[in-house]
């Protein structure tokens, strides 16, 4: 594609790609983590209740323990993943600063480092005109 933003789109859908596939494989670890877990917890259980010395009260401290390591598992999953997407924010967020200092470098009629909502949607408005132009005049 061509355009003012057309390098940098291109650069940050290879960044984002990236993001999301490295977020997907994290929770696909975290799935086979549980599942492993859930196959080792049940052959435990199962040799437990064929033990011919089984204590109905070990049967319920097994089951706690069992819960214990799938919250402390869960736990870990949501703090992984809540720091992976805070890294993606900050990402993003570089991305656009580096976006605003190239053309504000590149003296684009307001285009400044913001981090304003509203003076973004200036922006982007801005940059959907100027490729609109460019785009309507090649």
């Amino acid at each position: 594609s061509s355009g003012i933003n057309a390098e940098y789109g291109e650069i940050q859908d290879i960044m984002l790609n990236n993001l999301h596939k490295e977020r997907t494989n994290m929770v696909a670890n975290y799935s086979r983590r549980r599942e492993q877990m859930d196959n080792e917890q049940r052959e435990e259980y199962e040799m437990m209740i064929g033990d011919i010395n089984f204590q109905p009260a070990e049967e319920e401290r097994m089951i706690r323990s069992f819960n214990d390591k799938k919250k402390a598992l869960e736990t870990e999953e949501s703090d992984a993943l809540h720091k992976y997407d805070l890294k993606i924010l900050q990402q993003l967020d570089k991305q656009v600063d580096d976006q605003q200092n190239y053309l504000n470098a590149a003296q684009i009629p307001g285009m400044k480092r913001t981090t304003d909502s509203a003076e973004l949607k200036r922006q982007m408005f801005i940059l959907k005109i100027i490729d609109t132009l460019q785009s309507t005049h090649t």
